[in-house]
């Protein structure tokens, strides 16, 4: 099968890491890469060693001749123009979270990659951290029984030593907590517990220590879920907090729990009086050995190559973009806020 011609478009951090990981791909090629200036640009192909046409005007690059993708690595605001133009020029869409920061967006997002019929992963890239993996083996075999709460935290403190700082402050670029950084939390919830939210309630508060005033809309959000059979979940997200990075998985069954890496179940360890603690790559950090972007960028291509729809395509990270909207409403307005949104 001949390459996949890539166009990434984004000169930041995750710009850099969607290059690495389809240049480490045998079956695709960055032939493309388009930023605001040309000297951004030249950096970026210049730190990641890149090889490539040039471009600071995005509907130029879609032209580029045999592009088959778009990687999209820009801020989220900017999301549905550029997604929605590249699934009516039939490219394939490897879309950074979030997907974008209205109702109105996401819907445009999923509507035209539909109408296209074109291939699509948004990065909510912790689903490939071995940690996901082996909870989703185990819940496979029923080692929990019936999970019938979870709880997903995201701790992360986005103060102005991050780079992503300068923009996720911003509520017309970022969106809010839960948007810009915790829906990965919301994302991993619903991997692991399936069913269909039916009712969100959130609380919204802020610390407003020095580094984290400028923050334009609450940095702290605890966010309650109710799923269509009666399970209930819960989603914190905290990017105001003077820690190191954590994020907390708890799934509690009828049969066992796990917490984190570590496994308590009757059905599969009778006698059990401790946790066993699983060794594995945590989702502990921000870095790229616990956000493998290479392994997503993987099971993008093999999409492409097959023909088959991605457990995390633009239809199913839709569903959470839309409970996390609904959430951040009910944070603004109070009180429950039902599903589907209006």
């Amino acid at each position: 099968m001949s390459q996949l011609k890539v166009g990434i478009v984004g000169t930041g951090w995750v710009s850099g890491e969607h290059i690495a990981a389809f240049q480490n791909n045998p079956h695709t090629e960055v032939v493309a890469l388009c930023g605001r200036s040309a000297e951004k640009v030249q950096a970026k192909a210049d730190k990641c060693s890149l090889e490539c046409t040039h471009y600071t005007d995005y509907d130029a690059m879609l032209a580029h001749e045999g592009l088959d993708v778009i990687s999209i690595a820009t801020p989220p605001n900017v999301h549905a123009e550029q997604a929605v133009k590249a699934a009516q020029a039939g490219k394939h869409i490897l879309l950074e979270k979030a997907m974008a920061n209205t109702l109105e967006d996401i819907r445009a997002i999923r509507d035209a990659v539909a109408e296209a019929k074109v291939k699509s992963v948004v990065s909510f890239v912790l689903r490939w951290n071995p940690l996901f993996d082996i909870i989703k083996q185990q819940l496979a075999e029923d080692t929990l029984g019936r999970v019938y709460f979870g709880e997903v935290d995201y701790f992360h403190g986005i103060g102005p030593w991050y780079g992503q700082y300068s923009w996720n402050i911003k509520k017309e670029m970022a969106g809010s907590s839960l948007l810009s950084a915790g829906c990965h939390a919301l994302d991993a919830l619903r991997y692991f517990m399936g069913g269909k939210v039916v009712e969100v309630t959130q609380y919204a508060t802020r610390g407003d220590g020095p580094e984290f005033e400028a923050y334009e809309y609450a940095p702290t959000t605890v966010t309650l879920l109710k799923f269509e059979d009666g399970r209930i979940g819960k989603v914190a997200s905290c990017i105001e907090c003077i820690q190191p990075y954590v994020f907390n998985i708890n799934l509690v069954g009828t049969e066992g729990t796990f917490k984190n890496n570590k496994l308590f179940s009757r059905k599969s360890f009778p006698g059990q009086t401790d946790w066993v603690d699983i060794p594995t790559v945590m989702p502990d950090s921000g870095d790229v050995a616990h956000h493998p972007f290479k392994h997503e960028v993987d099971h993008f291509v093999e999409c492409i190559q097959n023909d088959v729809e991605s457990h995390v395509n633009i239809a199913d990270a839709y569903i959470t973009h839309e409970i996390v909207l609904a959430a951040d409403k009910s944070g603004e307005e109070g009180g429950p806020v039902s599903l589907p949104l209006a």
